[in-house]
């Protein structure tokens, strides 16, 4: 079967992929499980998939358009099967004072725990004194960022799998730590 995917040339950025999956938010789709496909050329994330190309050209447009960006393009492929899947982390933003960091789930990433996990407990924020961060982070290492995930969330680490994983972004916009699933290319 013929299937459609936007994209960028040499695959897309962070903050590119950002602008990417939340035209899909805009647009009303659960990024929990979508029709998918490993971005072409560098399999580092899923890409949504559609079966129509005039769908395709205009959400390329869109992305065009909101990003100022004329790279994105309309990818063609052929797969036996549709993947589906997610294809977007829960995200999770930190702010930063002299008192420490505050944790918070971002409101389209709460809109798909809580479609996906109804009966789940999420926090609004976890909030860590400087030195408290410090300290986790040197005894902990990066199994510390979990933790974070999993208090926000209240799910274990394999539903946080099944919702694609997580980002944890620094006041300045710039991804601190991920876990992401992996990437398979057919």
């Amino acid at each position: 079967m013929r299937l459609f995917t936007v994209t960028k040339p040499g695959g897309t950025k962070d903050y590119e992929f950002e602008a990417y999956t939340k035209l899909l938010e805009d647009a009303g789709m659960d990024l929990s499980n979508v029709s998918r496909t490993a971005e072409p050329d560098t399999n580092r994330r899923w890409l949504y998939t559609w079966r129509k190309k005039e769908e395709a050209d205009s959400f390329a447009g869109e992305l065009r358009r909101r990003t100022r960006d004329n790279s994105w393009y309309v990818y063609i492929f052929e797969a036996e099967e549709e993947e589906k899947g997610p294809v977007a982390p829960i995200d999770i933003y930190a702010t930063q004072d002299s008192e420490g960091v505050t944790y918070a789930l971002s409101p389209t990433s709460r809109e798909r725990i809580i479609t996906v996990f109804p009966h789940t407990k999420l926090y609004p924020s976890l909030f860590l004194s400087a030195g408290t961060q410090q300290d986790i982070v040197r005894q902990h290492g990066d199994n510390w960022w979990g933790q974070v995930c999993k208090l926000l969330t209240g799910l274990t680490e394999e539903q946080v799998g099944s919702l694609g994983g997580y980002r944890i972004f620094q006041p300045n916009g710039a991804v601190w730590h991920e876990e992401l699933p992996e990437v398979h290319a057919k």
